[in-house]
């Protein structure tokens, strides 16, 4: 190869080529292109290692000349989106244009283009054939799967943070590209291979549709230059990881990685996706929502607008990002929201984005009155759009925090001190100085130093999630997804998070003795028909239990709302199923807090809370909590929950809860007795299955009735770990050798619960006159307790035969229900306790 070919032209700028579509090549007179900046010059090559590619990775010739690129590499003038089919130039029949965003089509190389390369006329491009790759909208553009490279000699493993790991779904590296925003060429395997339009660039990687060009080598070492309106960037070295059909319609997408990318080389290619953002032609790699919801009720939306209110949300107006706050409602005849804003919100119509609870509320208004100092009014808007984004909520933070690290490309930058702005569990924003930190989606940061006062610091590891640039007089800021970086962080960074999310409630800090008195205080003693001298033998092993619990936050976490007066208020969690956490002893002291505007406040804050210890469990599937059928704030858990039960994501259950005495005995019933024991293999499948008929598949998984985890051994290790019993145990009544019911039998560690509700027995039928032998079981059931040394247990009766009842003798503890929730759900669940304690007294939904 010699001389390589002549000149890349761009097409000159008009007025209508921003949005417009990109039609085929004319004649020269005509179309309208002109000589690129000499900036865009590529070099050439002067012998087989191709552009300055030697043995020795890095170095290149001293003498190495600069040449034009191909005259294929042209790109035609734009079209006006209003020019019909006659005023295009003909292309192909089977074309087809899309009238979005616009699309780059590229010219086949040309007689001239083949001479200037030294092709044979009939020389093929490459190895494979063509592949086209059709236009399409940007919504319809999705990333290409990873794909792993095959082995190769020349291939060295890249450093974490510049991995293929992840290029669709949550995240991934980079920003995605509308059509048209930015091309890439490749040079390899000695040729030119047609620009090709960009899906999505970072600095550590490209991705690109090949569209009519040719596929390069999967494995093969590639010279890439980036080609937009603003010049070319590169040479960049990279290797192609992966070519997988994940276009529309099959369509190929191509990723290649890049090595070697300098620091300057790495700050051009941020700069030039930054110029693409700023005039709408690329766009962050977020993440994707997680839940929209639409919501049209007009009770509903006052009611979150008064949540939204009464919490002091802020927001922004979408498009013109002026800051603003939701004061009040005006009531009268036709209600008014009064807003806070200090600017111009620009042309009607508007949209507000206000942060809830986990979400972000978008409220759509027609118009809005602008009054003196900042007053703006407007109706209440008919409908909000609901869009979660994480699974944690996030908060500003209140003390100052800094955040440092090293870059994991370049080493010499160095970023310190940089203010952070929110934290989550799972999460944190910081400001940046995008031109000398470098930061880009996907970058993988692996140690995160973050400074508080004067304490020790505590180290983090995570990936950028977002930037986002500076407006408004506000700074640049990214936001990561983070996690301890070892577990000597793990108990700081959780206090540090909890500190900043939670002013009012604490965690795990309180006596047992304060506990204690808070629920003789609160009337949780006298529920279903209780008193408190029937509690008063089980206080000093509740006060055991609490001195152990505290000690063993991987299964038993409590959340409470301290005052001067004490405990204003407690919530528990346990861990009593292999995903599922129980929700329970819920606790709240007469009269009105120190300092509290409303006794909402603190039942919303103590639900955050305590539902926020299960969502850090990585095996977290299900919240459980056995309800009280005749509360009004336990019916708002149905009310929830009754829209998810045919998606498999929420389960109800009623029963009537009895209470049983060890020690006691029942009246044996006339008739035929029954084998009673242990419970065979075949027999626990056989129970299985019979569930499997009776119960839904979302609380048969709650529950840990399936295969797989019916004995509860990993429960129990956990349990057992923290020193304390959790077991499950399952007894059958045969006849004639033939199971005809069966006994579910638990027990978990005394104090947990004081109803005694991880002491608990279910009964059911295998076969034909199975409910005959249920006293038989009950008894038996006594038995196992009294080893356990368990003076009571429960019974959670869901037949509707109470002859078996009588017989035993039991204490009827009123009506139940026995609720479960995804974890997928959990934060919508959360969402609801948002709403419903903001707007007062719960109204059970009729029917």
């Amino acid at each position: 190869m010699s001389e390589p070919p002549p000149s890349v032209r761009f097409p000159r700028t008009m007025s209508e080529a921003r949005h417009s579509s990109w039609g085929p090549p004319r004649d020269r007179e005509e179309d309208g292109l002109s000589e690129p900046p000499p900036s865009l010059k590529f070099p050439r090559p002067l012998s087989a290692p191709p552009l300055g590619m030697r043995a020795e990775r890095g170095e290149r010739a001293e003498d190495e000349g600069l040449a034009e690129p191909p005259p294929s590499l042209r790109f035609p003038r734009s079209i006006a989106p209003s020019a019909s089919p006659s005023e295009r130039a003909p292309g192909r029949d089977d074309e087809v244009l899309s009238e979005g965003p616009a699309s780059v089509r590229f010219p086949r190389l040309t007689a001239e283009g083949r001479a200037a390369l030294g092709m044979r006329e009939d020389e093929p491009l490459g190895e494979t054939a063509s592949v086209r790759f059709p236009s399409r909208r940007l919504s319809d553009m999705r990333p290409p799967r990873p794909s792993e490279a095959p082995p190769s000699t020349d291939y060295a493993e890249s450093p974490p943070s510049v991995r293929f790991r992840r290029v669709s779904g949550e995240a991934g590296p980079g920003y995605r590209l509308r059509e048209g925003a930015c091309a890439v060429t490749l040079y390899t395997q000695d040729r030119w291979l047609l620009p090709a339009s960009v899906v999505r660039l970072s600095p550590s990687a490209v991705w690109f549709a090949p569209g009519d060009g040719l596929i390069p080598r999967l494995g093969g070492r590639v010279i890439a230059y980036m080609l937009s309106g603003k010049g070319a960037v590169g040479p960049v070295e990279g290797i192609v990881v992966s070519i997988e059909p994940t276009g529309p319609q099959g369509a190929v997408l191509v990723s290649v990685q890049f090595e070697g990318v300098t620091r300057e080389l790495g700050r051009k290619i941020l700069s030039l996706l930054q110029e693409l953002y700023a005039v709408g032609q690329a766009e962050l790699a977020r993440s994707l929502s997680r839940v929209r919801e639409q919501i049209d009720d007009p009770g509903r939306v006052r009611a979150i607008l008064r949540a939204l209110i009464h919490a002091g949300s802020e927001g922004l107006v979408v498009g013109s990002e002026v800051p603003v706050k939701a004061e009040k409602i005006e009531s009268g005849e036709a209600p008014r929201v009064v807003w806070r804003s200090a600017l111009d919100w620009g042309p009607p119509p508007y949209i507000v984005d206000l942060g809830g609870y986990n979400s972000i509320h978008r409220i759509h208004l027609e118009k809005a009155d602008f009054e003196a100092d900042g007053r703006v009014t407007s109706a209440l808007p008919t409908r909000i759009e609901r869009v979660r984004h994480r699974w944690f909520r996030r908060c500003k933070v209140q003390r100052k925090i800094t955040a440092s690290f090293k870059h994991p490309i370049w080493p010499e930058v160095v970023v310190a001190g940089r203010e952070v702005l929110d934290v989550s569990f799972a999460g944190m924003s910081f400001e940046i100085d995008p031109d000398e930190d470098l930061v880009f989606p996907g970058l993988e940061l692996t140690d995160i130093e973050i400074s508080l006062g004067d304490g020790a610091p505590l180290h983090v590891h995570g990936e950028v999630r977002y930037v986002l640039p500076a407006r408004n007089g506000a700074k640049a800021r990214c936001g990561l997804k983070v996690a301890p970086r070892a577990s000597k962080d793990e108990g700081p960074w959780m206090r540090l998070v909890s500190q900043e999310l939670h002013e009012k409630t604490l965690g795990n800090s309180e006596t047992p003795e304060s506990m204690w008195s808070l629920l003789q205080q609160s009337g949780y003693f006298n529920l279903s028909g209780k008193t408190p001298d029937q509690f008063e033998p089980m206080k000093k092993t509740f006060l055991e239990f609490g001195a152990r619990a505290a000690a063993a936050p991987r299964i038993i976490c409590q959340a409470v709302w301290p005052s001067e007066r004490g405990i204003e208020a407690s919530l528990s969690v346990a861990k009593i199923y292999s995903g599922s956490w129980l929700v329970h002893q819920l606790a709240k002291r007469p009269g009105k807090a120190p300092g509290v505007a409303h006794v909402r406040q603190i039942l919303r804050d103590i639900y955050l809370r305590a539902f926020e210890y299960p969502q850090l469990d990585p095996a977290f599937t299900w919240a459980l909590a056995f309800i009280d059928g005749e509360v009004p704030w336990s019916m708002a858990h149905l009310d929830f929950a009754r829209p998810y039960l045919d998606q498999g994501l929420a389960a109800i259950r009623p029963f009537r809860l009895l209470e049983a005495q060890s020690a006691g005995a029942s009246d044996e019933p006339a008739g035929e007795r029954f084998d009673v024991g242990p419970a065979a293999p075949f027999e626990t499948a056989w129970l299985l299955d019979e569930l499997r008929k009776t119960h839904s598949q979302a609380l048969l998984d709650a529950l840990d009735l399936v295969p797989e985890r019916v004995d509860l051994a990993e429960t129990g290790r956990l349990w057992k770990e923290a020193g304390m019993g959790r077991e499950r145990v399952i007894f059958t009544a045969r006849r004639a050798n033939v199971p005809v019911a069966a006994a579910l039998v638990e027990t978990g560690e005394t104090g947990t619960n004081l109803f005694r509700l991880l002491d608990c027995v279910r009964l059911f039928e295998l076969g034909p006159g199975g409910k005959q032998a249920f006293v038989g079981l009950i008894d038996e059931a006594r038995q196992f307790y009294r080893s356990r040394g368990k003076s009571s247990f429960v019974y959670m009766h869901e037949h509707p035969d109470v002859e078996h009842v009588e017989r035993c003798k039991l204490l009827d503890l009123g009506q139940g229900n026995c609720w479960a929730i995804s974890a997928q759900i959990l934060p919508e669940f959360l969402e609801h306790v948002y709403e419903l304690t903001a707007i007062g007294r719960y109204k059970p939904k009729q029917g």
